[in-house]
């Protein structure tokens, strides 16, 4: 079998893998401000990515196996969207940043991205 690499070029779609976290003061939180605070400004930021237009291509939440501040990864949910350029990706994290109703979510949550290409021998052009 014969496979030659393939290069990234201007045509080719980012994509950016979010790692997410909650942080310490999630878990001091009470269940209301949780209910009432923190999760709707959560739910709020995802619905700004999306009109950031980033395409959502799969999420994983690894709580399944995991109970309380993620130590041996730092990361507890993973969103890999695609996006039209880097700005995208730090629009989306500046988001997170914004206080809105006096929240700001990463005060609750903690977020970092990756930024590459999609991998050409399991997603050929």
């Amino acid at each position: 079998m014969n496979v030659e690499m393939v290069y990234a070029d201007s045509d080719t779609p980012l994509r950016a893998v979010l790692l997410g976290s909650m942080t310490r003061a999630w878990y001091e939180a009470t269940d209301d401000e949780r209910r009432e605070r923190i999760l709707p400004r959560f739910a709020q930021v995802m619905s700004e990515w999306s009109e950031i237009a980033a395409k959502v291509l799969a999420t994983v939440d690894d709580d399944l196996l995991m109970v309380g501040e993620p130590r041996s990864t730092g990361t507890t949910f993973y969103v890999i969207v695609e996006v039209a350029n880097f700005a995208d990706v730090s629009r989306m994290i500046q988001c997170v940043r914004t206080s809105v109703d006096g929240v700001r979510l990463d005060t609750y949550t903690r977020w970092e991205a990756r930024i590459g290409r999609p991998f050409f021998l399991l997603e050929p052009k």
